[in-house]
């Protein structure tokens, strides 16, 4: 393992990120049948959300852009919580996990890497309400990311194949996401 790989690791464990293991970003597939997911909208973001369908792009362009990258870490965090009971808990700790990505983007900016794109579990949740809902700019396009899922990507799936544990718990939360990054 490279000195890079070995330094953002360990900052991802400082940061209390339970997974971080380097990945081969090939394995980051938009799939259309994910996507039928967010076409159902059941959770009431499409087209109201800007790191969602249709606002975050096509799977053409997502599939191209993820092509861009040559490096990507699976990052996961995880806390015990009632899932069932308590949704601002669960959103809170959507927007810690969304932070900690940002502050590893940082990291690797710092180190001189300049490409580097995080996903995040869930969907952005920066702001109370998406300022696509109002036909409004993004207050924070520079920190905004998408999750893995929006972008068609099917990473319970993805979770299997790396014989990581996809299952969902009602006491504890896991939010999964990526961390895509050029050092060339």
């Amino acid at each position: 393992m490279d000195n890079l790989i070995s330094f953002i690791l360990k900052d991802a464990s400082s940061l209390g990120i339970t997974t971080a293991l380097e990945i081969d970003p090939r394995m980051l597939v938009p799939k259309p049948w994910v996507r039928e997911f967010c076409y159902a909208n059941e959770c009431g973001k499409y087209d109201k959300h800007y790191m969602c369908p249709p606002l975050i792009g096509s799977l053409e362009e997502t599939d191209k852009r993820l092509r861009d990258f040559k490096r990507c870490i699976l990052l996961q965090y995880s806390k015990k919580l009632s899932t069932n009971q308590d949704f601002n808990e669960v959103e809170s700790t959507k927007t810690e996990f969304h932070i900690k990505i940002l502050q590893l983007e940082n990291l690797l900016s710092s180190k001189g890497i300049p490409s580097v794109w995080g996903l995040m579990g869930g969907s952005c949740s920066l702001c109370p309400t998406c300022y696509a809902e109002t036909d409004q700019p993004c207050l924070y396009p520079a920190k905004a990311r998408p999750s893995p899922e929006s972008m068609g990507i099917d990473i319970t799936t993805l979770l299997d194949k790396l014989g990581i544990n996809s299952q969902f718990y009602v006491d504890r939360i896991t939010w999964t996401g990526c961390l895509l990054f050029n050092d060339d």
